[in-house]
């Protein structure tokens, strides 16, 4: 994709303060999946740079770790903006058709055209996991080898939607089918504060459409809202964005999205830089979330 070119030329810089975490902290940012929503991350990525807190470890799943991916790989929230500006819903997704899912290669070409090449994880500036469920076993799988932009593939391959990645042994799929909050990954990583980012909590999960393709889709919502429940309990700070007035399905308002999500961050400014400047011992599962 050409048009992508760009990325590895953009001078734009995003501003920055210096950085402000405490030497004893290592933050995890936890980047929930939600398809189009996942745009929001783009916004909370952004608002942490203003305030100078660079991530030790990141993990997401599915939309989260395609963002998650990018800023590993050294991109600012200028690039992925213009990224997001760029890639069209059918460069994605080709087909609608419930019985002729697309082809999950789709997203791991456009992630190797950012990337330039086929980075492997070694290969990122920040530790970065991707979240995904093996078919054949029923497991989750955290991934944090080999190549990023098949990882990702796999984490974002909703079933009924995208075909299954294979990967080494492995038939991957949409990693929220068992974990759409990988909050316990950035701690199992290192973190001993954790942000996590939600994007599904104002959304119902019902529907009264008989459309083979809405009923898979709420119930995959319904599976993926019982994942989230025990892994908020592991974050600090959970963060909201008010997404509720834009769709999963589609990559419109980008500009919207991202502002929720930088919204968000900015609203619990204050508990972050608690947080990040004197982390609780032993001792995490904050009760307050930022919208």
């Amino acid at each position: 994709m050409d048009q992508l070119e760009f990325v590895q030329e953009n001078k734009v810089k995003s501003k920055k303060q210096k950085p402000v975490i405490g030497r004893r902290v290592k933050l995890g940012l936890a980047l929930g999946g939600g398809g189009g929503l996942g745009i929001a991350h783009i916004g909370v990525i952004k608002a942490l740079e203003e305030l100078g807190i660079v991530p030790s470890f990141v993990a997401g799943t599915s939309a989260g770790s395609v963002i998650g991916a990018m800023y590993a790989s050294g991109l600012n929230s200028v690039q992925m903006t213009e990224i997001a500006k760029t890639v069209k819903v059918k460069d994605i997704r080709n087909s609608s058709f419930l019985l002729k899912p697309s082809s999950a290669e789709n997203i791991e070409e456009i992630l190797n055209d950012v990337f330039k090449k086929e980075l492997v994880f070694s290969e990122l500036k920040v530790p970065f996991t991707a979240v995904s469920c093996d078919m054949r076993t029923g497991k989750e799988m955290d991934i944090n080898y080999g190549s990023v932009a098949k990882a990702v593939a796999g984490s974002c391959a909703v079933p009924g939607v995208f075909k299954p990645v294979v990967y080494n042994d492995m038939h991957l799929v949409d990693g929220g089918l068992k974990n759409n909050l990988p909050t316990d990954v950035v701690r199992k990583m290192g973190a001993n504060v954790v942000i996590a980012v939600e994007l599904n909590y104002s959304r119902g999960f019902g529907t009264d459409s008989l459309s083979l393709l809405k009923i898979l889709g709420n119930a995959i919502g319904i599976m993926m809202s019982a994942t989230v429940e025990s892994k908020l309990a592991l974050a600090d700070i959970v963060l909201q964005p008010d997404l509720k007035n834009f769709s999963k399905m589609n990559l419109d308002d980008i500009d919207g999205r991202i502002a929720m999500g930088y919204n968000s961050v900015m609203a619990a400014k204050a508990e972050i830089f608690s947080l990040i400047k004197k982390p609780k011992r032993k001792k995490y599962g904050s009760k307050n979330s930022y919208k």
